[in-house]
């Protein structure tokens, strides 16, 4: 059973202190490492396959054959990078060259990407202000921006279809209701307090009732 103190936070002994000191300390180095990949390929793309040209990177991406060319591959074995870091590796090195500000180019790459669904420049320049000046962490930052667009009516509608539904469903069962998962959630809620997650079962066992109620056929 994992001793807690007070806070909630485990309790750790001051050999679990040290190793958890030297992770923290390698995760950041990864982090420095990741993003200056990231940043680097960013320019790369911007400069090489849009001739520099951060107004065509944003706004003329579909008519660019290589790009669509290399969407196409994301993902897959020719290009085992995803759509999505494409995006965020491109647009960061595009606004990089329009944003001017200090605030925005005081930020890590990892903010700055949390700042690109608020598209507007203009939005992103006083987002990166506040960000800065308030520290925010990238947490933080994401639940800042998530804010802002709620204000603005913008927020992204998920698009919901039967075979994704289904997908979605069948990959959380077959995660919960496997028996070795299984054991090690029962040892592990009862060795604490299970009164919070008997409620969220519920929950969900009520949503699910509810759910099928709806789709038998009258």
């Amino acid at each position: 059973m994992v001793k807690k103190q007070a806070s909630g936070e485990p309790a750790l002994s001051a050999p679990q202190r040290k190793q958890l000191a030297l992770a923290l300390a390698r995760a950041e180095e990864t982090r420095d490492v990741m993003e200056d990949a990231l940043v680097s390929f960013g320019r790369w793309l911007l400069v090489e396959v849009f001739n520099d040209d951060a107004g065509a990177a944003l706004d003329e991406r579909g008519d660019n054959p290589v790009w669509l060319e290399l969407r196409r591959r994301a993902g897959g074995p020719t290009l085992r990078l995803s759509e999505h870091m494409l995006y965020v590796a491109l647009h960061i090195a595009a606004r990089d060259k329009r944003i001017t500000s200090e605030a925005w180019r005081s930020l890590e790459p990892g903010r700055k990407a949390l700042l690109l669904p608020l598209k507007d420049e203009k939005a992103m320049r006083e987002a990166a202000q506040h960000v800065s000046a308030m520290k925010l962490s990238q947490r933080d930052t994401e639940a800042y921006v998530t804010s802002l667009r709620a204000e603005k009516g913008d927020v992204r509608e998920v698009r919901v279809t039967p075979a994704r539904f289904t997908a979605q469903v069948k990959r959380f069962r077959s995660r919960v209701t496997d028996k070795h998962f299984e054991r090690k959630v029962v040892t592990a809620l009862r060795e604490g307090d299970a009164t919070e997650t008997v409620r969220e079962l519920e929950a969900v066992r009520a949503w699910a009732d509810r759910l099928l109620r709806r789709l038998k056929p009258e």
